[in-house]
């Protein structure tokens, strides 16, 4: 009778020590997984207000936007930063919205970083199979099955050509958690590579850690691509911009950096000829959803030459 009060009792008390071990851990757990992210939020919102420029001079140029594309079919998002004054205004700048091929951006630069950690040689050669063909754009998915190409090849197709069969076998090559990895080391918090969605204030982050890099070789792989009816059509002619756009159903999208220097016009080069005054780099991101294609071809270089003027006359 004592040995089973004896054990009874060894049960109730290794129970009550279990649970609060159990309890303690639950509590030490919390503070160790969840507390650093809502700090980290918290942080990054204080950053994204401090940047944020809100003049009465920028809130009226907002509402002028804002009365054009409410009358449009589809939802808009617009950032553009002030490079030199580290200051930026937008509407939409934190919905979450389509990336479409704006996201083989981070696919460049994470194959930039592959190579410099020598995981990857621009000269590593690829042979393309049936089944890595993707339609959509670029002229990759016209080769023949066997063609051999390289790792700069295939970079320069995806961004020049915005070629989905080449950010297919990057992706692939480089796999998806590396470039997951590009994306949270550019800042961007609210880009998901698997979904393809961002924020046209993600995009801007991205686009301003590009210009810090101040590669010549990057900046050139952005220049005179086969899409330059958006950004640049709204821009004069004489003005050097890197850009990347995007393109999907109901998706007509464009984003990059306006350059300070004057260039001499690229061949074919749509754009209104004027002086060029003297500016600071800027960023512009146009992002879009539900668009109608033809409204949107002719509002997004609209938009972009709005920017423009605003920025350079009220210098």
């Amino acid at each position: 009778m004592v040995n089973r009060k004896f054990i009874f009792w060894v049960f109730v008390v290794t129970g009550i020590v279990s649970g609060i071990l159990w309890w303690w851990g639950s509590d030490k757990k919390e503070l160790i997984l969840f507390h650093p992210l809502k700090v980290s939020y918290t942080v990054e919102q204080k950053k994204f207000e401090a940047e944020k420029d809100q003049s009465s001079q920028n809130r009226n140029f907002l509402s002028t936007l804002q009365d054009k594309i409410g009358k449009l079919q589809g939802t808009y998002a617009i950032y553009v930063f002030r490079l030199s004054k580290n200051k930026g205004y937008g509407i939409n700048e934190d919905l979450i919205m389509p990336a479409a091929s704006i996201m083989k951006v981070p696919i460049m630069l994470a194959v930039r970083q592959a190579t410099s950690e020598g995981k990857l040689t621009w000269d590593t050669k690829y042979t393309l199979k049936d089944e890595d063909k993707r339609s959509g754009s670029g002229p990759i998915e016209f080769m023949d099955a066997g063609s051999e190409l390289t790792v700069q090849q295939l970079t320069e197709y995806m961004i020049k050509n915005s070629d989905n069969t080449a950010s297919m076998v990057l992706s692939n090559m480089l796999g998806r958690d590396v470039i997951d990895k590009e994306i949270l080391l550019l800042g961007m918090e609210h880009t998901n590579f698997r979904d393809y969605t961002t924020t046209a204030f993600d995009v801007g982050l991205m686009w301003r850690k590009i210009y810090e890099m101040k590669n010549e070789d990057i900046f050139n792989l952005f220049k005179d691509s086969i899409y330059e009816d958006r950004l640049p059509a709204g821009l004069p002619d004489t003005v050097d911009v890197i850009h990347k756009v995007g393109t999907g159903d109901g998706v007509w999208v464009d984003a990059g950096i306006v350059m300070p220097q004057i260039l001499n016009p690229p061949v074919g080069r749509a754009g209104p000829k004027s002086q060029v005054p003297n500016i600071e780099p800027l960023v512009i991101v146009i992002l879009n959803k539900g668009v109608d294609a033809s409204e949107s071809a002719k509002m997004v270089p609209t938009l972009t030459k709005e920017i423009w003027e605003y920025e350079t006359q009220s210098k």
